[in-house]
């Protein structure tokens, strides 16, 4: 017949007790302290992967908040990194245009479907702004002031003009004119002109519109031209990028 489990349980219990009670105090505490010891360590044995779970799981968050974090400042150090140059930028042309009133503006608005025709900036009368003024940016020339209401204007880009130029190093005159992107064409060159790939072109001056020295971009390509043997193909590069402007200039007065 097999045995009760919960008799042998009593039984083994009341033996246990009658041991202990044949024990003298000092006994009785140091078995005590051996149980409590015994208890302690299975506790921890049972407990411990819990704790340590719980404690990973607390670490890991910890690690991802802080990562989270260092993404976070990464970003902003990036975007102070790119407006600290872009400042820059526009302080040391600001510097090489002392003889000028310029009037910083930002881009608040272009039509997406005339990327290359006009933008709208937040100055305007109420800023000394007025119409045909010219606007730049540190890379070279962006257009003109199309027209202005109390505090914004309109400014049609360089891609809708004819611009009067003349080739800095050489001084060869011509006139650009849009291709695509921002590449444009220096018409009516001589063909006995000396002119180089590299060569910068500015505005001339002549018409009134643009005054004279803004730098409308680089020579990238001379060819000779079989249907008009007179004049050279001479093709040039803007530095501006046209979509992608945030903050522009206008020339308001220059000497």
């Amino acid at each position: 017949m097999p045995v009760n489990r919960n008799y042998l349980a009593i039984g083994l219990a009341l033996v246990i007790a009658i041991s202990l009670m044949g024990l003298t105090p000092p006994q009785k505490s140091e078995v005590a302290g051996h149980l409590q010891m015994a208890l302690g360590a299975t506790g921890q044995w049972i407990f411990s992967p819990v704790i340590r779970y719980a404690s990973t799981a607390a670490k890991n968050r910890l690690v991802m908040a802080q990562n989270a974090e260092l993404s976070l400042e990464n970003m902003r150090f990036r975007e102070a990194a790119w407006e600290n140059r872009r400042l820059r930028a526009a302080l040391g042309f600001k510097q090489e245009m002392v003889s000028s009133r310029i009037i910083p503006a930002e881009v608040i608005s272009r039509d997406p479907d005339q990327l290359y025709d006009a933008l709208v900036i937040n100055v305007g009368r109420e800023n000394g702004v007025r119409e045909d003024m010219p606007v730049v940016v540190p890379e070279g020339l962006v257009g003109n002031v199309l027209q202005t209401e109390d505090r914004s204007s309109v400014v049609q880009l360089i891609m809708s003009a004819r611009i009067s130029a003349i080739v800095q190093e050489k001084r060869v005159q011509g006139v650009v004119t849009w291709g695509r992107g921002s590449l444009f064409r220096l018409n009516y060159v001589d063909v006995t002109s000396d002119i180089e790939k590299g060569d910068r072109v500015i505005s001339s001056g002549l018409g009134g519109k643009f005054p004279k020295g803004l730098v409308i971009g680089d020579v990238i390509e001379v060819r000779e031209q079989k249907r008009d043997p007179l004049f050279k193909e001479v093709f040039l590069e803007s530095n501006v990028n046209f979509g992608k402007l945030e903050e522009v200039f206008v020339i308001s007065a220059m000497n």
